[in-house]
């Protein structure tokens, strides 16, 4: 949300009079040596006067996917003594005064704060009176939004506190974690909680220390393979993968056989066997040699005109993506057709109203006109008009086709065109379509080189 984005990089900007959103989130807590009570939320001011916040400014605390029923309110119920700039304000649970001896400046109730995924957010009035959100820091496995701030942080506040340490705006930019907590109150009264981290024992709260993983593995843990390490006394996932397990996980495309409904034509081929790499990313290698690029024109009308190609060397890769430029190497025979010396000789045809998976948004229509804009070479120019003019009778004139009936959106090709290249060449094709109603148009660009 741009208009309070603005709002979260004010920090080193004058304050506004009278408005109580020059406070921003310093230090997060969600659990001590397995005790799940210990919790606080810390914040800074950056600005002056930002004492009066009763009735101003809220926390609001968040679960896993920011539902309705998981979202909890703390507001703050009275001023503060100290309203400059720099000065701390504490929202803590009773347990935290125990554990860390500070008094917490706002009593906050056990369980707000969810130490293995969630959210927390700090909003107050502006000058104008209008609520806005001001900052916000989400982690773990938290799936809701986090207003422009960016992804959640890969780790939690989890016998460890996440503590600000940059004004990027972004999330992970923003906050690390740190092993041992320092909550401090508006007064200044300020605490270290000690860690157990690193003594080289599984210590309660964490789970792992060190080398010493408790027999923990990444398979243990519901991964397919991998190593499992150990950081900040929290188990270090990074080198597990999901890949293996028939499955498709986080962002895999496959996974063995699973394929997740892809085929070769869905990813713009003629056709063939899609298979799946041992990375878990789709492998177009026994995909047919020929396929459909869409010449690179806006997403809702790029499917108006293709052109088909073949070029066994320069496959779509998973994710459907036709290259926008083809390199050929005389003599190459995955995409040279010809037999000329010193040069590349490449099959194209166009082809109309197909309907791509790769475009979902691109509905296609009638074709009534098309126009060959480059290059400049009458003889290609001719060819290629002839071959389109022949899908539906059309009028040719130069490299320009008009359809007195317009053509069909059933997905119809024109016979191939030879493209031939020089050595050390190169040809720019470059047509523009139009549809029945001259709206909307499709233009497209094919460079083919040829590589001695």
């Amino acid at each position: 949300m741009p208009g309070w984005l603005a709002v979260a990089l004010w920090v080193l900007l004058a304050g506004i009079a009278g408005a109580q959103d020059r406070i921003i989130l310093e230090e997060v807590l969600g659990s001590w040596q397995g005790d799940d009570e210990v919790q606080f939320v810390e914040l800074r001011m950056v600005a002056d006067g930002q004492q009066n916040v009763a009735g101003r400014a809220e926390l609001v605390f968040d679960d896993l996917t920011a539902s309705d029923q998981g979202r909890r309110f703390f507001s703050m119920t009275r001023n503060l003594a100290r309203g400059t700039a720099g000065a701390k304000v504490l929202v803590g649970t009773g347990r935290l005064a125990q554990v860390a001896g500070v008094t917490p400046d706002f009593t906050l109730p056990a369980g707000f704060l969810r130490a293995r995924g969630g959210r927390v957010c700090w909003q107050a009035l502006d000058a104008q009176g209008a609520v806005g959100v001001v900052d916000c820091l989400a982690w773990g496995d938290f799936s809701g939004p986090t207003f422009g701030f960016g992804a959640p942080t890969r780790v939690g506040p989890d016998n460890r506190s996440l503590q600000r340490t940059g004004l990027s705006g972004v999330i992970r930019q923003d906050w690390q974690g740190r092993l041992e907590p320092t909550p401090e109150n508006n007064a200044g009264q300020a605490a270290t909680l000690p860690t157990l981290c690193g003594d080289g024992a599984v210590s309660q709260g964490e789970e792992c220390d060190g080398t010493r993983l408790g027999g923990a593995t990444c398979a243990s843990l519901g991964f397919a393979r991998g190593k499992l390490s150990c950081t900040q006394c929290h188990f270090d996932t990074g080198k597990c993968t999901f890949c293996g397990n028939g499955e498709l996980n986080d962002t895999e495309q496959c996974d063995g056989v699973e394929l997740g409904g892809a085929t070769c034509a869905a990813l713009g081929f003629t056709g063939g066997s899609l298979g799946c790499t041992d990375r878990c990313a789709l492998d177009t290698a026994a995909c047919d040699d020929t396929f459909y690029a869409p010449g690179g024109g806006p997403l809702k009308s790029d499917c108006q005109a293709e052109w088909l190609v073949r070029h066994a060397g320069a496959k779509p890769d998973g994710t459907g993506t036709a290259p926008p430029r083809l390199a050929c190497r005389d003599g190459d025979v995955a995409c040279d057709g010809g037999t000329a010396a010193d040069s590349c000789s490449l099959a194209v045809r166009v082809c109309f109203g197909r309907s791509d998976p790769r475009l979902p948004k691109c509905v296609p229509a009638a074709t009534s006109q098309w126009a060959l804009r480059s290059p400049e070479d009458a003889a290609l120019a001719s060819a290629l008009a002839a071959a389109v003019a022949a899908l539906g009778a059309g009028d040719v004139t130069g490299g320009e086709v008009a359809f007195p009936l317009p053509v069909p959106a059933e997905g119809r090709c024109s016979a191939p065109v030879d493209i031939v290249v020089p050595a050390r060449r190169k040809v720019k094709l470059k047509a523009v379509t139009t549809t029945a109603g001259r709206a909307p148009r499709d233009g497209d660009t094919l460079r083919i080189a040829c590589v001695p």
